[in-house]
């Protein structure tokens, strides 16, 4: 079964590193913008192809599946037809909203547009959605909080306010396009206790609309860092850690990092590795509640 080459499509070397896909894609993502090519839907096939090559070669966990079946020639039996918004982690099915449509149809003033059809640049449209992981600590996840996310979007030229024209000629700053890239940072609030790939929709934070329309969406997944100490079981959490022999032998107290602070807890006398003390609701939050589950401590007895 022929798969689509995703190293081809962003035109990166095998071997490329998670930067240099990343520092390719967003190039060749504004070069196919179709709010940079006036609607044109050949660049907005272009970019949806490049956006659903760096959504597997962007992940590193992905990018290895990927090459395990690009060196093995895909013959791995049949496999379902690939679907960016669904198959990378963007599940809908979790907003709270209810949107289920497919984000470059949405408002995007492309859904009626036939290929024989003429792009109206006067025509109201809305901005396009956009759609990024937001990486954020496990204990934000955990327990809620707020993360700051920097990102680029299109938004309405300043110097010709959105016309395309100054003085009868093209803007030079928007070349006529009337929108330009604008990097700007945001607060994201992460609900307690939401779950890994989690997408967040962020109304009206996409793409600047066109000639009065509102702007896009943006959609977040959230992608929870590794912790050098903790790991989460849904709503439970996992701490290893390493005590004296003397202590597991006598018993005696001893300072723990919890989530939220440093935490003293009583070891038992004879204490062995492996054993573990639950300290309760000291875990991460249930989804959208104040209850919590516990934090789980796993003795390791050292000789040293």
């Amino acid at each position: 079964m022929k798969t689509k080459d995703y190293y081809k499509i962003l035109n990166v070397k095998v071997n490329s590193s998670q930067e240099e896909i990343k520092k390719q894609y967003r190039t060749l993502a504004k070069q196919y913008h179709p709010d940079a090519n006036n609607g044109s839907k050949q660049s907005e096939e272009k970019f949806k192809k490049v956006t659903e090559a760096y959504e597997t070669l962007g992940d590193k966990g992905k990018r290895k599946d990927y090459d395990q079946q690009r060196r093995s020639g895909f013959n791995r039996g049949p496999r379902p037809r690939h679907n960016p918004w669904q198959d990378q982690g963007y599940d809908f099915s979790q907003d709270p909203g209810g949107f289920r449509e497919d984000p470059f149809q949405r408002g995007s003033g492309f859904k009626q547009q036939t290929e024989q059809q003429t792009f109206d640049p006067d025509a109201p449209t809305r901005g396009f959605d956009l759609q990024f992981i937001l990486e954020v600590p496990l204990e934000i996840v955990a327990l809620g909080g707020k993360v700051p996310y920097t990102y680029e979007k299109y938004v309405t030229c300043a110097d010709c306010e959105g016309t395309g024209k100054i003085d009868g000629e093209d803007c030079v700053v928007c070349a006529g396009k009337r929108l330009t890239i604008e990097e700007l940072t945001i607060d994201v609030e992460v609900p307690p206790g939401v779950a890994d790939s989690y997408t967040l929709r962020l109304e009206l934070q996409g793409g600047a609309g066109r000639n009065g329309a509102p702007p896009g969406d943006l959609f977040l997944k959230i992608q929870t860092l590794p912790h050098p100490l903790f790991k989460r079981k849904q709503t439970d959490i996992y701490s290893e850690v390493q005590i004296p022999r003397e202590l597991a032998d006598s018993g005696g107290t001893i300072e723990i990092q919890t989530l939220e602070s440093l935490k003293t807890i009583k070891v038992e006398e004879g204490t062995l590795t492996g054993e573990e003390l639950r300290l309760s609701g000291e875990g991460c939050h249930f989804p959208w509640d104040k209850k919590r589950g516990d934090l789980i401590i796993k003795f390791f007895v050292s000789d040293d």
